[in-house]
């Protein structure tokens, strides 16, 4: 084993470590938050906890490709711990919402409409940052073509 590899995993384990020392769980009720999608989607999400096993998060999302079209999106997507005396809590999630895609080079659009559910887990380092990752199957349907795709994500949170 080269020295480059041993420093990684050191480097790996001393991390989970002092992360773990410091878990905590599930914010308090009342807790509002800022959501980044690290991976696939461009949306930033608002968390409220509405009690110690359930969140609503709103979101917004944009995109842009130069000289072709614009997206749009706005919705909501739930969540429900299934667990929450850990510092590592699953929980159930969904999505409803729908997307607006303006063509740059047409003078249309079109909106479709987002239904999805998914599982999840979410570890808390502290009771003001997670780093959560979920499944999705999710569901699209409007102006363009019925879509049924499935997805993953995976993200981090700020709990004020």
């Amino acid at each position: 084993m080269n020295f480059s590899k041993v420093c990684t995993i050191l480097c790996g384990i001393i991390l989970g470590v002092s992360f773990s020392a410091q878990a905590q769980s599930i914010p308090e009720t009342g807790s509002f938050g800022i959501r980044a999608n690290l991976t696939g989607q461009n949306s930033i999400e608002m968390p409220y906890m509405l009690n110690e096993s359930f969140s609503l998060a709103p979101y917004i999302g944009f995109s842009t490709t130069q000289d072709q079209s614009t997206n749009v999106g706005i919705g909501i997507r739930p969540r429900y711990y299934t667990s929450t005396s850990n510092a590592l809590s699953t929980y159930f999630t969904g999505t409803l919402g729908f997307t607006n895609t303006s063509f740059s080079n047409a003078n249309n659009s079109i909106t479709d409409f987002n239904l999805g559910v998914g599982y999840g887990a979410e570890y808390f380092f502290s009771d003001q940052f997670s780093i959560s990752a979920d499944a999705n199957l999710n569901s699209r349907f409007g102006d363009s073509a019925t879509n049924l795709s499935t997805g993953a994500r995976v993200s981090a949170t700020f709990y004020f």
